[in-house]
C-alpha cells in the first residue's frame, strides 16, 4: 500500500521503521481518501476527506462536543494521546488501546458498518468499498460498484501488474 501511495503522490517517504506503528497507520488513513476518492463532496464543516473516517483530538478537546458538532453520523475513529475511540453517530461505541490501534482499527470500523447494516457516506464510499473488497475480501453488489470505485480498482490492479 505504501508504494501505491507514493506512486499516487498521497504518501511521502521515508517511512518509519515499523510500518505497523501508530504514526504510519494514521498517515495511511489520512491518505486513503486521496488514493481512492469519491466524487461526492464532503460536508462543508469537515476539513479534509480523512475527517470522515478519523479525527485526532487536540489536547483538551472534548470528544463529546466534537461528536455533537460533526456533520456525519457514520462510524468514526477518534484518537487522543492514549487511546482510539470508535464512535457511531454522536455516541462512543468502543475503545482500543493506542498500541493495538494498528491491528484493529480497520476491522472494528468495518464491523460497525456490517453489524448495523449502515450505508457508506457518499463522500467516502469509494475508499470504504475498496477496503471491503480488497482488504476484507468481501464482494460488492453490482449496483454499489460506482464509476469512481471501478476506476480506483482498475488503477489499483494495474499498479500491481507493472
Amino acid at each position: 500500500m505504501q508504494f501505491y501511495g507514493v506512486w499516487k503522490k498521497a504518501l511521502k517517504p521515508p517511512f518509519p521503521l515499523s510500518l505497523c506503528g501508530v504514526d504510519f497507520t494514521i498517515a495511511l488513513l489520512k491518505a486513503l481518501q486521496s488514493l481512492f476518492p469519491s466524487p461526492t463532496p464532503l460536508p462543508k464543516r469537515l476539513g479534509n476527506a480523512s475527517e470522515a473516517l478519523l479525527h485526532i483530538l487536540q489536547p483538551k478537546q472534548d470528544p463529546s462536543f466534537y461528536l455533537e458538532k460533526r456533520p456525519l453520523s457514520s462510524p468514526l475513529l477518534l484518537i487522543d494521546g492514549t487511546a482510539c475511540i470508535l464512535a457511531v453517530g454522536n455516541m462512543p461505541a468502543s475503545t482500543l488501546a493506542k498500541d493495538s490501534f494498528c491491528e484493529g482499527f480497520l476491522f472494528i470500523l468495518m464491523a460497525y458498518y456490517y453489524t448495523f447494516d449502515l450505508t457508506y457516506p457518499k463522500c467516502v464510499t469509494t475508499v470504504l468499498s475498496v477496503i471491503q473488497t480488497e482488504v476484507l475480501g468481501d464482494a460488492i453488489h453490482d449496483r454499489d460498484a460506482t464509476s469512481a470505485y471501478k476506476k480506483a480498482i482498475t488503477e489499483w490492479k494495474s499498479f500491481f501488474e507493472k
